[in-house]
């Protein structure tokens, strides 16, 4: 097994090179940013792939059997034109083209987003799309164009991570657990809203999972990739606050964080970009959404963390870079 990454240096596509490094594979990570670990870096090949050319060369060059393709452009729900998010759709063209001209490619995994859907809304099946920002659209045609794809010469795979958290984490889960150890994490409302949420390294071991497993459990499949069951937020942050020994989390009413919130996306009308509670944020919070993973365990069961044990290692990482400490 040759594995190519897309994306290997960003949050999931760290996670996932120390997976497979882990287990002796032969891989390369195609990235336009240097790798956030330094014994990534003698896997790392430069690369935009919106620049098919030298896309192309490096695919033919090491002759992957499987890619993962996690690069993405990623934005704010304030970017509204789609085309800033070409990557998402031309960069999925590119690598399907590519992974053809290797001849050597048996499977593509496609990462997309559960945001090919609004906030808790539980799609009805693969293409029930309702995508309510320009980066789900983006998202939703990068689908397709795999979807629509005729004769492919490899299966392939879409994949929709869920909530994603853990070592390397980037907004917003990294402001979450540093809002708790800081002492200004408040539960809203009552606090307990469930929702699927995916320890990082447990994804990582899914993503592999899906290349390992039979051609027909996974080809032209789409998989929501996460922990299979769904967390309380409530518990979830007082977990984190005992394992940091952090303080005592206060509660907030929920009016008065709409006010808050209204307060918010006041201020970023008039340019401040870092607003602590906009009505975005406040709807993400108090959103429930579950997903159904059943047909994911069914090939990645059992998950090698629980999550506390996904807590311990989250705090762990962030004393190592000196996050906190």
């Amino acid at each position: 097994m040759k594995i190519l990454v897309t994306g290997g240096s960003g949050f999931i596509g760290t996670n996932y090179m120390d997976y497979v490094l882990d287990r002796g594979l032969e891989v390369i990570n195609i990235d336009i940013k240097p790798p956030l670990k330094q014994a990534h870096k003698q896997f790392y090949r430069e690369c935009n792939i919106m620049n098919y050319n030298k896309l192309e060369k490096i695919f033919k060059d090491f002759k992957p059997t499987n890619v993962v393709h996690l690069a993405a452009k990623t934005g704010a729900h304030s970017i509204t034109d789609l085309k800033e998010f070409a990557p998402n759709m031309e960069g999925v063209r590119n690598i399907i083209n590519a992974s053809i001209k290797a001849e050597s490619v048996e499977h593509v995994i496609f990462t997309s987003t559960l945001l090919v859907c609004k906030m808790g809304y539980i799609p009805k099946h693969d293409t029930d799309y309702m995508p309510t920002t320009a980066y789900g659209k983006s998202k939703v045609e990068g689908e397709l164009i795999v979807r629509n794809w005729k004769g492919l010469p490899f299966n392939w795979t879409i994949i929709r991570p869920i909530s994603v958290w853990g070592p390397w984490m980037v907004e917003p889960y990294i402001n979450f657990f540093k809002a708790v150890y800081q002492g200004w994490y408040m539960h809203i409302g009552h606090g307990h809203y469930k929702r699927s949420m995916g320890y990082v390294e447990n994804i990582a071991h899914e993503i592999h999972s899906i290349l390992l497993a039979k051609k027909e459990l996974v080809d032209k499949k789409t998989f929501y990739v996460g922990d299979p069951e769904p967390t309380d937020l409530y518990d979830f942050a007082e977990t984190v606050r005992e394992y940091m020994k952090a303080p005592k989390i206060r509660k907030m009413p929920y009016p008065i964080a709409k006010f808050f919130a209204y307060t918010g996306d006041i201020l970023k009308f008039f340019g401040w970009t870092n607003a602590p509670l906009t009505n975005f944020r406040l709807n993400n919070i108090t959103t429930e959404y579950v997903f159904d993973l059943s047909n994911l365990m069914e090939i990645a069961s059992p998950l090698p963390f629980s999550q506390k044990e996904g807590i311990i290692r989250s705090i762990e990482w962030m004393k190592q870079q000196k996050i906190i400490q």
